[in-house]
């Protein structure tokens, strides 16, 4: 069975016996612990303090992939759940799946910008006029995949936004789960800012 690393993403030819690899190369390990270090100091205390964490896995469905949510021992998991998730500790410590995820709600919320930067790696000018308001004030991270980003904050549990078009964003507050990487963006503060205004920009540009 063939497998992706839980840092880069690349796949990996199945291993022999024993554990199942991680990481496809040494760099790739030492690169992951490194950032899982940074991490424990760079994720908002209120969010390693909540009990809300879970776990992700990479699926693939048609011609692309989801990311599925499972427990710390590898069974499904739900957003909507709480007896699926668990503390920071617990999901940190569980090499099941491909990394961390963080159920929304309670106050908890977050905004995914998609596919923010252009050809040039430069953030899209509609990024950019996103991050202003919040940039410097609240938890920003790289998404998994590397050309996204996650605004992390606080907002009153409302219905998701999303919108394509002029934007790839999307905002939630509730009932879904957002992954973790633990790698800031810019030297993002590890505080929660208030996002409404952001969600009420969005829901505009849907």
């Amino acid at each position: 069975m063939n497998g992706t690393c839980e840092y880069c993403g690349s796949a990996m030819d199945a291993a022999g016996r024993g554990r199942p690899r991680r990481y496809c190369s040494d760099r790739c390990r030492t690169a992951a612990m490194r950032e899982r270090r940074a991490g424990r100091n760079a994720i908002p205390y209120e969010m390693t303090h909540a009990d809300r964490w879970l776990r992700w896995k990479r699926v693939t469905r048609g011609d692309g992939t989801t990311k599925r949510p499972i427990t710390i021992a590898g069974r499904p998991a739900s957003s909507t759940d709480p007896a699926t998730w668990c503390a920071w500790w617990d999901a940190l410590g569980s090499t099941a799946g491909d990394g961390l995820g963080f159920a929304l709600g309670g106050g908890f919320a977050c905004i995914d910008l998609d596919h923010c930067y252009d050809r040039r790696n430069h953030l899209t000018d509609w990024a950019k006029m996103l991050l202003a308001p919040v940039e410097g004030r609240t938890y920003i991270e790289t998404s998994p995949s590397g050309d996204g980003l996650h605004i992390w904050g606080r907002c009153a549990p409302r219905a998701g936004v999303r919108a394509r078009g002029l934007v790839t964003a999307e905002a939630y507050s509730r009932d879904r789960y957002m992954t973790v990487t633990g790698r800031p963006w810019h030297h993002a503060p590890a505080t929660l800012a208030d996002l409404t205004f952001l969600f009420d920009v969005i829901e505009r540009l849907r």
